[in-house]
């Protein structure tokens, strides 16, 4: 009796699991959010550039998804957005309702180990997003030949605050690996004001990422941009055409970094460099969910109106596939604190911090 028990007791089980799959088979095909609302959590504060990127792509994606749904979006601003993230990991279904638009303090494993970080980026199901601008690097055009000359005075770099960030990274690196000539001034309030004092000559270089910041400078005259960052498109690295013809910053570098170590922080620089915004749906969710996603991202990213609305906000955005954004996540994922301990040690050796 007990043996007939559990054969009926499998036989049960293996008919649930096929019915089942049918289900998860049907869902594939035929994914909806007809008269649903889908909640999108913002970890930063309404009206800086996260926000307004998720509710402009928000409003036309919701277009796209099967069923036309409705959505909202939640800002949940603290520590960069990990306190976002932290609840929104726990909380978030596994349906298509609940999704996310990060940044790059969400994701660098730095910022990340400084704070109460429960989730790990890599395992979010990447939809896609926004890459980061190449940034160029600009200098008043007679300081470039003290830039490489050590018998002449040093070329006077203006950073904003008391720490480096984004493109000026291209300054230390340069100073590392192509004994670049200069002097750190430290304590501007804003890019703005580097951006005038550039103008005037009180500092010779710094770097700069907005197309505002370029057409300002190209005015002024008397100032080149020598390298520029990079930003990846298709999984490539290639030039901003804002920025003309200006080398890319790791080409400048290839083959000059001979430790490992430094060569590892370089590599860390560049994947976290390109960090812009990416719309992610929760761990877990399936296969199904996540490609109806990405259809509709792909369609608002065609979309005119879309297109129309956010170049107001950036006129020559890069759109971040999933791909791209998995690769970088898959990077950043096994960088050690050794690796970010090299690049505050050099900031130190550079009178920096």
């Amino acid at each position: 009796m007990k043996r007939h028990f559990t054969t009926a007791a499998i036989f049960s089980t293996a008919l649930l699991t096929f019915a089942c799959a049918g289900i998860s088979r049907a869902s594939a095909e035929d994914v909806t959010f007809a008269g649903k609302t889908i909640e999108m959590t913002v970890g930063f504060a309404a009206g800086g550039g996260v926000d307004l990127y998720s509710r402009t792509l928000g409003r036309h994606l919701a277009d796209h998804l099967p069923g036309a749904p409705s959505l909202i979006v939640r800002n949940q601003p603290g520590a960069g957005g990990v306190v976002a993230l932290n609840e929104w990991t726990q909380r978030a279904s596994k349906d298509g309702l609940n999704i996310t638009m990060g940044a790059l303090s969400q994701t660098d494993p730095d910022a990340l180990r400084k704070t109460s970080a429960k989730f790990k980026p890599s395992e979010f199901k990447m939809v896609g997003g926004l890459g980061a601008y190449s940034q160029g690097l600009f200098i008043r055009t007679e300081a470039i030949p003290r830039l490489t000359d050590k018998s002449k005075p040093p070329v006077v770099i203006g950073i904003v605050g008391s720490t480096l960030r984004g493109g000026t990274y291209m300054i230390l690196f340069g100073v590392s690996f192509l004994d670049w000539n200069v002097k750190w001034v430290p304590g501007y309030h804003s890019t703005g004001d580097m951006r005038q004092e550039l103008e005037r000559g009180e500092i010779d270089m710094t770097t700069f990422g907005a197309p505002k910041d370029f057409d300002y400078l190209k005015k002024a005259g008397g100032i080149s941009v020598i390298a520029q960052t990079g930003q990846v498109e298709d999984g490539k690295r290639v030039k901003r055409k804002l920025l003309g013809d200006a080398p890319i910053f790791g080409d400048l570098v290839k083959g000059k970094i001979k430790d490992p170590k430094a060569q590892k922080a370089f590599n860390y620089w560049q994947e976290v460099n390109q960090v812009g915004m990416w719309l992610a749906l929760p761990p877990g969710t399936p296969d199904a969910v996540v490609t109806t996603y990405i259809k509709a991202f792909e369609a608002t990213n065609k979309d005119p109106a879309f297109d129309k609305e956010y170049s107001k906000i950036a006129p020559d955005p890069i759109v971040a596939t999933k791909k791209d954004l998995e690769a970088q996540l898959a990077e950043l994922a096994d960088v050690t604190p050794e690796t970010v301990k090299w690049i505050s040690d050099e900031e130190k050796r550079q009178g920096i911090g």
